[in-house]
């Protein structure tokens, strides 16, 4: 079975890394351990390391009484409660060999389970041993609002005992990875010692543990070889994997492998691994691609001063580039090829929106394009869209003040699909509402459609479902309220702007929403016609 696994369902074995590893068991296994944040970039490894890091503790019983991986990219909690449920059930799954009395305690029933968690904590400090708990993915439920202060606080709680310590994995330093300013506040994100563990290339004194699997097999390697191995992956986890295991099913049990074997393979990965090197490439922002394409020339490289430092400790951290002398250079020959592949594509980027004067000449020209791409809409309110795109210079406001009359159209397209034709709303709609207890105006009550643009904002937004009630529009969804609603507050501050100035990036994001908006409802109201577009709006309100 070759040994070099490249992505793929199944756990990864950890080559190399021992200094790494050594790293994260100093901090776990001292006196007071710590709580350790590791983090890095996609495809650099975490994973493999995390999986590792919690195997090894489990199996060593000297520090920890059991180790407890969770994966929170699969599954992931969308509450506090389901966080705190799911805590105890993996936490449980842990302790099952070890402690099945408190294991039962977890996985039985299904109510306070955070209070179960502390109390067995709790034992667990009096009988002076503690777990480890791994929590990979962290990213995923950092991505939404959802989970609240209170559930960090928690967990700030659970990690202040000495008989839990955590270890997060995740793409960027946790705190910047909070979605609101609420949860950023809490106390959780103190407990981790202060300087993440950063996993990112293989170094140098890795190779000869990824090399292993061919030594056991009296594979040897001509001199030069393991450096052209270097030269072509830059150390980069997912380009080693792929490029040795082409070479593992390709040579023999005792021969030896030269650079120009390495060559050909480096070549092989570049033409069969085009997804995961697209992955990779649109894993680097456009400044970063900018600076990988000026690199693809074969003697080209750039000054550290040329690159700002966080860009440039991205870079390197990936392992696209090597900092020398104050020089860079590229250093992943697979990866710079493909970038001199994509060098057209960014060269005419940065040619159209590479500085803030040609955003601003080019801004409406793309906008337009975007327009164009939008099949099936309703031609006077498509003409509404194109015209505010056309007004977007050389004077913003004339494109802000186009706004209303977009919602006010879009307004009349959504009532001649979900209302009858005298415009009266249906008396089943005002008595759920009333149940669910929504705040419902007097005119909705009385079955009118209300005359002002707000009133007919707020209809919609019962309509699509809020948080107490359910969606009873047969065809307009909430993004189309969103956007209705936020065309119609910029067109109202369109009719009363007086000093307040009006950018082009403003307007131009009007207008952005707006051709989103036209291209929602086009395909929304070609399913309130059975398929066939461009319906006719009826009269809307007097």
């Amino acid at each position: 079975m070759n040994p070099y696994q490249v992505l793929g369902a199944y756990p990864v074995v950890m080559r190399g890394r021992k200094r790494l590893f050594q790293k994260l068991c100093n901090h776990l296994t001292k006196p007071t351990p710590d709580h350790v944040s590791v983090i890095g970039p996609k495809h650099i490894g975490k994973t493999v390391l995390l999986l590792h890091l919690s195997d090894f503790f489990a199996r060593k019983g000297e520090h920890y009484l059991t180790s407890v991986y969770w994966d929170l990219r699969h599954r992931t909690p969308e509450s506090d409660a389901d966080f705190k449920r799911d805590l105890a059930g993996r936490i449980g799954q842990g302790l099952e060999q070890v402690r099945p009395d408190l294991a039962r305690e977890l996985l039985d029933g299904e109510n306070g389970k955070g209070d179960v968690i502390t109390t067995v904590l709790e034992i667990l400090e009096e009988e002076k041993v503690r777990i480890l708990l791994v929590l990979d993915g962290f990213d995923r439920v950092l991505a939404g609002a959802k989970l609240t202060r209170n559930l960090w606080d928690y967990m700030r709680d659970l990690a202040g005992r000495r008989s839990i310590r955590l270890v997060t994995g995740s793409r960027q330093r946790l705190q910047e990875l909070c979605k609101t300013e609420d949860s950023r506040t809490s106390d959780f994100w103190e407990i981790f010692y202060d300087t993440p563990v950063q996993v990112g290339p293989f170094e140098e004194e890795d190779w000869d543990g990824l090399l292993s699997p061919f030594a056991s097999r009296g594979i040897s390697f001509k001199a030069g070889a393991p450096k052209e191995l270097v030269n072509w992956t830059g150390g980069v986890p997912v380009l080693s994997a792929a490029l040795l295991s082409r070479l593992y099913d390709r040579v023999g049990d005792g021969e030896e492998v030269t650079p120009a074997d390495i060559n050909a393979l480096g070549g092989m990965v570049l033409a069969e691994c085009r997804d995961m090197l697209g992955g990779l490439w649109e894993d680097c922002t456009p400044d970063m691609q900018a600076d990988l394409a000026v690199l693809t020339d074969k003697e080209a490289e750039l000054s550290v001063q040329e690159i700002p430092h966080l860009r440039l400790k991205s870079l390197e951290d990936r392992g696209y580039i090597s900092v020398a002398r104050n020089r860079v250079t590229s250093s992943c020959r697979i990866f710079q090829q493909y970038a001199g592949q994509q060098r057209t594509e960014v060269e005419n980027l940065h040619r159209l929106f590479g500085s803030e004067e040609k955003f601003d000449a080019n801004i409406r020209s793309f906008l337009q394009m975007r327009l164009s791409q939008v099949h099936g809409a309703d031609q006077k309110l498509y003409g509404y869209v194109d015209r505010a795109i056309r007004d977007l210079l050389p004077e913003p406001e004339l494109a802000i003040n186009g706004m209303r009359g977009i919602a006010d159209y879009a307004l009349r397209l959504v009532w001649n699909a979900e209302l009858s034709k005298d415009l009266s709303i249906p008396s089943a709609w005002i008595e759920q509402w009333k149940f669910d207890g929504e705040k419902v105006m007097d005119e909705i009550l009385s079955a009118k459609l209300p005359a002002s643009l707000t009133g007919q904002c707020r209809l919609l937004q019962l309509m699509t479902g809020t948080q107490k009630s359910q969606p009873l529009a047969r065809f307009v969804t909430k993004p189309t309220y969103l956007l209705i609603d936020h065309l119609q507050s910029v067109g109202h501050f369109g009719q009363h702007i007086g000093r307040n100035p009006v950018t082009l990036p403003f307007a131009a994001c009007a207008c952005f929403a707006a051709i989103a908006l036209c291209e929602g409802l086009a395909r929304e109201l070609t399913k309130a016609n059975g398929g066939a577009s461009g319906i006719h709006p009826i009269q809307g309100p007097q």
